[in-house]
């Protein structure tokens, strides 16, 4: 594995444990409802996200920290569609499907961008979009396959 794609997976890990209280992502598509609540709460993540490197910067505000935290959140919202649509595959497996693989080149695309620029190739993102392709594919086909269990969240509001 060569270093950009050692490095990512080693930030995924670490970044996907922080983006599991992100599941207002998936909570939009599989719960329902009121979605303008979970949209608030992703804004309120991202400003929470700017404001905590904000601080972790040195309070400075210049051009490299501009494009750092655009790129930041991009990668964020990815790890966030990633982690949701693991823990809530099953409640919504088509939208899990989708969103989970998406989550992953977006991720990864931005992270490449942002820590590895000058390793960014055409046969790399290629190569992304295809094995994300692939895995979108088994995903959605086995989506069709199993039966949507009852989420959490509906078993909670009975008792």
């Amino acid at each position: 594995m060569s270093s950009p794609e050692k490095s990512f997976a080693s930030h995924m890990l670490r970044y996907v444990g922080v983006g599991l209280i992100s599941g207002s992502i998936v909570h939009a598509g599989t719960l329902g409802g009121n979605v303008t609540q979970y949209v608030a709460l992703i804004v309120l993540g991202v400003i929470a996200f700017i404001y905590g490197t904000y601080l972790e910067y040195d309070n400075r505000i210049d051009k490299k920290f501009v494009s750092f935290i655009l790129i930041s959140v991009v990668i964020s919202i990815g790890t966030g569609m990633v982690s949701g649509g693991t823990q809530h595959y099953l409640d919504g497996p088509v939208f899990a499907s989708i969103i989970l693989p998406i989550g992953l080149l977006v991720a990864y695309i931005a992270y490449l961008y942002r820590d590895y620029g000058n390793k960014m190739s055409i046969k790399r993102i290629l190569t992304a979009i295809c094995l994300t392709s692939l895995l979108s594919f088994v995903l959605y086909t086995t989506a069709h396959q199993i039966p949507t269990a009852e989420n959490h969240h509906a078993l909670n509001e009975e008792h």
